[in-house]
This record gives C-alpha cells, structure tokens and sequence, in this order.
C-alpha cells in the first residue's frame, strides 16, 4: 500500500526526505512539498511539486513530514493531528517536554501514527547494539559524539543540537527498561556568551547502571562513539564508520605439554553491520506502522522522555 506523504521543510533535513520519498516509490507517492523560501523549491526542481500553504499540503496527503525549524514543531504537528493525518515530526518533538506532551495528547485519541525522527536510533549500529545489551549485564554505557562548530547552527546549543540524539539512544534504547534516577551536568560556552558548546552529563539508573554522554562542537574530527562495559565484555561501537566489537573473558588454556609463553585473555567479535542508510530504515518503519497500524519505536512518548531529561541538563549548566 502506497502512502500518499507531503513535507513540510525543503533546508538540509527536508532536501533528504525528498529525496528518500521520491526514490521509496513502492512506499510513498510523494505528492508535493511546502516551504516559504520558494527559491528552495526552484532550486531543487519541485516547482509541480509546490504547494503555497501548508494547510493545501496537509490536506492533499495521507501522512507529512515536518522538516522546519524546531519553534514551529508544536504548531505543525498539532494543525496535523487536528487534519486526522499520520505525522512524522523531525527530532526535538518539540523544545519543552510540556510542548512536547501536548503534542502527544492530540494524537492519542486517534488513529494517526505519530513518529518523532530520532534518526540515529534507525544507525544499524546501535539496532546491533540494543539486541546486544539484552543479553549482557551493562555496568557501564559512555557515549560521546563530538564534532566541529556548524557556524550554520545559529540558534541553540549543543544540547538539543548533538545530545539530543544519545539522551534518546541511552534512556529510550541500551536503557530503555531501567529509569533515570539522578542527572548531573556541567558545560562550556565557548563560541558565545548565550550557549553552551561542551556538556557532560552523568546518569545514574535504578538498575545500577552508569551512563555518561559527552556532546561537544568544539573538535576538528567527528567523533561518534559508544563504549560498554559489561561483566563479562567490553563493547565498542563507532556509529561513523559503522563498527561494532565486542572483546570477551574466556578461561581459555591452551595444552601443549608445556608451560606456554603467553596467556589468551579474550575473544574478540566483530559484529556484521548492514550498510541500510539510518534515515530510509527510519521512513520504511513509518511507512510500516502506517500500514499495519501500530505505534513507532520513535514514538512521541518516548520522545517527551528524552526531552524532560535535556529540560534538566538545561537548567543544571545553565
């Protein structure tokens, strides 16, 4: 069953689910795009594909996909629910968890999908690595993604611009069935006086697990790592290259009718990764929850979850 969708946003975000939309076509029928910067439009080539409202737009689909700017997230995705049409809203669902909750409360009487676009949460690294973590007794989860400063990125911090994504992967994925019990936070404004380019947060669950996140815009490299550490493994995953090994205690001897000169103190695993961009897997289980009728992993749940935790680093580093 094809899934008639529009988009709402034609900037970096919006320009790939255009494209993803227009490829996927056993999927979506992409039926048009709204933007008030119409030149964007004529740059890319969708001038038939132009709606000049986004009300013509909602109401010409099946399903939309907002790509805007995080401020105009609660106001599209609420004139969406009140349309009756499925939504998958770009991450932060919106930029307090009470806005966020509002959202999530227009869709719960109805029938509609609502997918948050957690993106990195699709990364076939960490599917991997949320199948692992069942299996394993988790002491410990560090993560850190660091990266240059996007002199693009004008007007918010590296909270709800880096962090964002591995709060979610942390407290909604490798933790998903512990809770947060305690978050302490601190940061460094480095490239202004009004927002934060550095920030550590330590949490601790009420499974015992330790967690730290490291989000930084201050590095000339892209860092995007997650280590584990496990009773009996240590699990390292780059979410960049798409790696994932896992080292393992073994009491492993070796006879040999001798004493030998070395001892094997683990095995190591390399994890097979699929190669699936994040981004179509995140549309295909859109597409899939339209479909068959059932909630998103990204759900707006989860995603006002995510977003009541970053509420508090705010308020700790700031």
């Amino acid at each position: 069953m094809k899934v008639k969708v529009g988009i709402i946003g034609a900037g970096n975000m919006g320009k790939n689910h255009i494209r993803l939309a227009r490829e996927m076509n056993n999927e979506f029928e992409f039926v048009g795009v709204f933007d008030p910067d119409e030149n964007r439009i004529n740059t890319l080539g969708l001038t038939d594909y132009y709606f000049k409202t986004e009300d013509e737009l909602i109401e010409a689909v099946d399903a939309v996909i907002v790509a805007a700017p995080s401020s105009l997230h609660k106001r599209l995705a609420l004139k969406v629910a009140a349309a009756g049409k499925h939504l998958l809203v770009e991450k932060p669902i919106a930029l307090s968890a009470a806005d966020g909750q509002e959202i999530v409360d227009a869709f719960a009487n109805t029938k509609q999908v609502l997918q948050v676009g957690h993106v990195e949460r699709f990364n076939p690294v960490v599917l991997e690595l949320e199948k692992i973590v069942r299996n394993e007794d988790v002491v410990a989860v560090h993560i850190e993604r660091c990266s240059p400063m996007d002199r693009r990125i004008s007007d918010t911090d590296v909270v709800y611009d880096l962090m964002i994504h591995d709060v979610d992967i942390l407290v909604n994925g490798l933790m998903s069935g512990a809770n947060v019990e305690t978050v302490t936070s601190m940061g460094a404004k480095v490239y202004s006086d009004k927002f934060m380019d550095y920030v550590e947060s330590m949490f601790s669950f009420d499974n015992g697990v330790i967690g730290s996140v490291v989000s930084s815009r201050t590095t000339e490299s892209k860092i995007r790592r997650i280590q584990l550490h496990c009773r009996n493994a240590y699990i390292d995953a780059d979410l960049l290259h798409r790696t994932l090994t896992i080292s393992r205690k073994t009491s492993y001897t070796l006879d040999v009718g001798y004493d030998p000169a070395y001892r094997q103190e683990n095995v190591v695993e390399r994890v097979f990764v699929s190669n699936e961009e994040p981004l179509k897997a995140e549309l295909k289980h859109f597409h899939n929850c339209i479909v068959e009728s059932k909630p998103a992993k990204t759900s707006g749940k989860s995603a006002v979850k995510s977003v009541k935790v970053l509420d508090t680093i705010k308020e700790q580093i700031y």
